[in-house]
């Protein structure tokens, strides 16, 4: 389930620089080419040949999978003219003001989760090497679309958090609202942990458990979800959300760095109110909801830098 083992859906498969990871300067003939590979879990090529999920987490996969049908340019949102484009660059930023420090140039990072590479892209940029792992096959597509010619190495893993393959340590783990999205959190972690080197980080953000439900993206009859923790619409979305203490607790075997609450005011429960906003705004309203008594419990997400012990 690496790029080696991939193949074009059409046409002949592109070579390979050396590698795993693969010099982006290489991957040339993989721009625009759409491809399978062996799944390292198996429920997620069910999914993908349009079997329904046999778990409620997955049901996030039957909902992307639909999305990609029905609004490509909305979940293609690194190209400059998805309607997405702006926002997902600013929510970046917002998690880059704090875990930057923890990417220094060139190191080894596992990206899991990381989709079409929102990440991924600004890492390969810095010379980085990435692992990105993702069960969404079309998100890995665009991901290698999007990281040829650029200075780093890249690999590609299509399989989940649960059955993550084997890899060489990482210096940084990335794992960017995906652990409220897994079927199993504490097993997911462990994995994590047994790729990252000890003294390495873990960058990582969830769902919180109040904002959500003021937020503009709110699905209506989801309202239980406040109450229960999980927030589920069959056949779309399931999402686990988590107050500080679920956090922490999640976090217990590592050495906790920094905790922060995010409010995600282009997508969180002040985005009405705030309208939009141009990054420096956005940074200094987050500032602004963080510190005021009334709005920081209503945070959209928890965002936080943990290091592994060796």
């Amino acid at each position: 389930m690496s790029l080696a083992d991939a193949w074009a859906l059409r046409g002949e498969t592109p070579s390979l620089p050396d590698g795993p990871p693969y010099s982006c300067a290489g991957l040339n003939g993989w721009a625009g080419v759409a491809f399978e590979m062996p799944p390292g879990d198996p429920r997620i090529a069910a999914i993908h040949n349009g079997e329904s999920s046999t778990s409620a987490p997955l049901d996030n996969l039957q909902g992307a999978a639909r999305y990609w049908e029905d609004h490509p340019d909305w979940m293609a949102f690194l190209e400059p003219e998805s309607p997405l484009h702006r926002d997902k660059l600013i929510e970046r930023a917002l998690y880059l003001r704090q875990w930057e420090p923890h990417l220094p140039a060139g190191c080894r990072v596992l990206d899991l989760g990381g989709g079409i590479g929102r990440f991924t892209t600004w890492l390969l940029e810095r010379g980085c090497e990435v692992e990105l792992i993702d069960p969404d096959l079309r998100s890995l597509w665009r991901a290698v679309n999007s990281a040829v010619n650029l200075p780093g190495a890249l690999d590609v893993h299509w399989t989940t958090g649960e059955r993550m393959p084997e890899l060489e340590p990482v210096d940084v783990v990335i794992a960017c609202e995906v652990l409220c999205y897994v079927e199993d959190p504490k097993t997911v972690l462990r994995n994590l942990l047994r790729v990252l080197r000890p003294g390495g980080m873990l960058l990582i953000s969830v769902e919180a458990r109040w904002g959500w439900a003021m937020a503009a993206d709110a699905q209506p009859g989801t309202i239980d979800g406040f109450f229960t923790g999980n927030v589920h619409v069959p056949g779309d979305v399931w999402v686990r959300t988590y107050t500080e203490d679920d956090f922490r607790a999640l976090l217990a075997p590592l050495q906790l760095v920094t905790l922060q609450p995010s409010h995600y005011a282009l997508s969180g429960p002040f985005e009405l109110a705030s309208g939009p906003l141009p990054l420096t705004e956005a940074l200094a309203l987050e500032d602004r909801l963080r510190a005021h008594p009334v709005s920081r419990p209503l945070n959209r997400a928890w965002m936080a830098c943990a290091r592994k012990l060796g």
